[in-house]
């Protein structure tokens, strides 16, 4: 044994075991590094971590297995160490092949189930962000599909700044044009016009919207004449891709629009359906005062100014009553009315319906028409037909982001969390600034129960969009199942301020919801005075108050009456942890019952 030293850092020597310890330390920082670079490349980011810990975790494992494999120089120990040498060499072998065969199946796994998730939690971390893209921090360009495009407004070169909506609305016709192509993400009007009239770097345009190319532009009129140029940039390398300049009669503004659609498809390559030659723009003669009457339309619809909108898609119908187009903005708008504007829901959806039907019968293609057909058929309760409609929609727009979020909105009324989960922030990824998405989604991780992400979610939709009311509302309704109440108020009183309404009524009810005292006189107020009216004429928000003030037994007469009357827009909030306390009675159970909740959809439209 006196060839043997006691010595620890001896016998290491001895084995040589220095040479495995610095060669492991050195293969294992290649691999490290090898690892940190390539698997961010396939979307495997958040596997790298455990990747470490194991190389990390195996030094100890290598140094022992090499203690025990390196032949000992006392010859009566020869044998014992020939005979193990081979078990463990057969041990070791084994191990490897599993461990390679576990780490392959984890890489596996995890690509194809978080890589989608972590582009998805990005995109929305880029929403959540403030609305100036300077303010961004660009993402990662791996994140960002190859064949996606942003259409900023094109800009207004006539003369005369009352004439902008004709610029926006052949820039909005052409990103409609562009939704139709699968497999091509197209940012939302929403997104792309917050740019409108800013100098910013293109390339921090495209990391705030999530797209790898920007198509950019003039629009200018003369009389009966019109010129428009079109440019298409590398959002990442600022490189221009194609441009082109285009004179042509306004009688033929279709077939430009059309133009250039197709040349951004060629450019992506983009395969279209039904082949290359399909046209995106209808190319049916429209006069041109009723398409000025449409873009007018298309310019009031997306600042939700619905009735406005309503009434130029009216005058455009009256110029030209074979226009499906316009007939089908015309319906979504009418179904938009009773969120927007004081309007009578029936009323409302009546017309929506029979306009869309009209659309329909004109060109049994026109999106629009199937989304306000969604939307009608989601208040009417009509759950198959609703869900057909929107399927229908997607199918022929499948980029567009205004289908994509109603469809979420519908999924959520029929207590569909997780997959209307999927469908909103696949809108959030569509048109990444739209507040009303963020406020979605908060109410969808509510009625999941997931009450931190509603919470930071709501946040930074405020954050965003301080002046939005829909925000400040459904801002209140987490603050009272919190039971916040001092900050439900805060942002009760906001919304009524927003929307011209009384912010001292609505601070009575929120003094109501916190002090017992109090209670009877808001519960009172509500249920009698003019001044609540408008809230009084949504049932679901009648009675959600109502539970809020501790009168459970009046708002299930109310939801009771809400069966026969179906007089609520907001369906989604039946499912918000405000009912809680009345959900598992025999009344409430009775009403989701009736309305044939939940209701699971025999085919889905996600992803489209």
């Amino acid at each position: 044994m006196a060839d043997e030293p006691s010595s620890f850092l001896a016998r290491l020597k001895q084995h040589h075991l220095y040479g495995v310890v610095v060669a492991y330390a050195v293969v294992t920082g290649f691999l490290i590094q090898l690892v940190s670079r390539a698997f961010p490349y396939f979307g495997w980011t958040g596997a790298v971590p455990a990747v470490i810990i194991v190389l990390l975790l195996g030094f100890p494992v290598v140094v022992v297995l090499a203690w025990l494999l390196i032949k000992p120089k006392d010859p009566a120990k020869s044998a014992t160490w020939q005979r193990r040498h081979w078990k463990l060499n057969a041990a070791v072998t084994v191990v490897v092949i599993v461990a390679v065969v576990v780490s392959g199946v984890y890489a596996f796994h995890y690509a194809e189930h978080h890589g989608a998730g972590m582009a998805a939690e990005q995109a929305i971390a880029r929403a959540a962000a403030p609305a100036s893209a300077s303010a961004l921090v660009p993402s990662s360009a791996t994140l960002i599909p190859a064949k996606s495009v942003a259409v900023l407004p094109f800009v207004n070169m006539s003369g005369d700044p009352q004439k902008g909506y004709f610029s926006d609305g052949i820039t909005e016709e052409i990103i409609n044009a562009l939704t139709q192509v699968p497999n091509l993400k197209v940012a939302a009007r929403t997104s792309a016009f917050a740019f409108k009239g800013k100098d910013e770097d293109l390339r921090k345009v495209g990391a705030v919207l999530g797209v790898a190319t920007v198509l950019e532009g003039s629009v200018q009129t003369a009389g009966d004449e019109v010129r428009i140029t079109a440019q298409l940039i590398d959002a990442r390398s600022g490189y221009h891709l194609w441009s082109e300049k285009y004179d042509r009669k306004l009688t033929n503004i279709f077939a430009v629009e059309d133009e250039i659609s197709k040349a951004i498809t060629d450019k992506l390559q983009v395969q279209l359906n039904g082949g290359g030659d399909r046209s995106l723009v209808s190319q049916k003669t429209v006069s041109p005062r009723a398409h000025d009457f449409y873009l007018r339309g298309l310019s009031f619809q997306a600042a939700r100014s619905v009735l406005e909108a309503a009434t130029a898609f009216q005058q455009a119908v009256t110029l030209d009553p074979d226009y499906a187009l316009a007939w089908g903005e015309l319906a979504q708008a009418q179904a938009l009315s009773p969120q927007y504007a004081p309007d009578a829901m029936q009323d409302a959806q009546a017309r929506a319906e029979t306009t869309a039907q009209h659309a329909l019968a004109l060109n049994p293609d026109t999106a629009p028409a199937y989304v306000a057909l969604g939307m009608v058929y989601t208040n009417r309760w009509q759950w198959a037909d609703a869900n057909k409609a929107f399927h229908r929609a997607l199918m022929l727009t499948p980029g567009d982001a205004e289908a994509v979020g109603q469809y979420g909105q519908f999924l959520q009324a029929t207590g569909q969390f997780e997959p209307a989960l999927r469908e909103i922030e696949r809108a959030q990824m569509l048109d990444p600034l739209a507040g009303v998405n963020g406020v979605t989604r908060a109410s969808i991780l509510n009625a999941m129960h997931r009450y931190a992400a509603a919470s930071a979610q709501i946040a930074s939709t405020l954050q965003m969009h301080p002046q939005l009311t829909l925000a400040h509302h459904y801002a209140a309704v987490l603050a009272i199942d919190h039971g916040l109440y001092t900050e439900a108020e805060k942002q009760m009183r906001l919304a009524a301020q927003l929307s011209g309404n009384n912010p001292g009524a609505a601070a009575l009810l929120a003094r109501g919801m916190a002090d017992a005292t109090q209670r009877a006189t808001a519960v009172h107020a509500m249920e009698a005075l003019p001044v609540y009216a408008g809230l009084r004429r949504d049932a679901v928000v009648h009675a959600m108050l109502l539970v809020s003030l501790q009168e459970r037994k009046r708002a299930l007469d109310v939801l009771q009456d809400y069966v026969t009357r179906r007089d609520s827009i907001n369906l989604q909030l039946l499912w918000d942890p405000i009912f809680d306390p009345i959900r598992n009675d025999l009344r409430f159970k009775a009403v989701l019952r009736k309305m044939g909740l939940p209701y699971k959809p025999a085919e889905t439209a996600g992803g489209a």
